[in-house]
């Protein structure tokens, strides 16, 4: 699997998948509407392609757990790309 740059966390993601269906991102330069899920603490995070988002989001009926949610856009890096650690 290769790196995504999530666009509006600026965050890097090696070996990306999505948590729900474990299907890597849109490899298209243009890359794919992604969502974030944070539960508790920062690093504890699920990425999920647009989909699953999809799906889930149907099925979140209180306003507490929707704000948990956050739309994203995974646009892939190509090779190099990636920032050192």
């Amino acid at each position: 699997m290769q790196d995504f740059l999530l666009v509006n966390r600026v965050e890097v993601l090696s070996q990306a998948g999505c948590s729900a269906c474990s299907g890597g991102f849109s490899n298209e330069a243009v890359g794919e509407k992604a969502m974030v899920l944070g539960v508790g603490n920062p690093d504890r995070v699920y990425f999920f392609c647009h989909s699953c988002a999809d799906n889930i989001m149907s099925h979140v009926e209180s306003e507490a757990s929707r704000k948990r949610y956050e739309w994203d856009w995974a646009v892939p890096l190509l090779a190099g790309q990636s920032p050192k650690a």
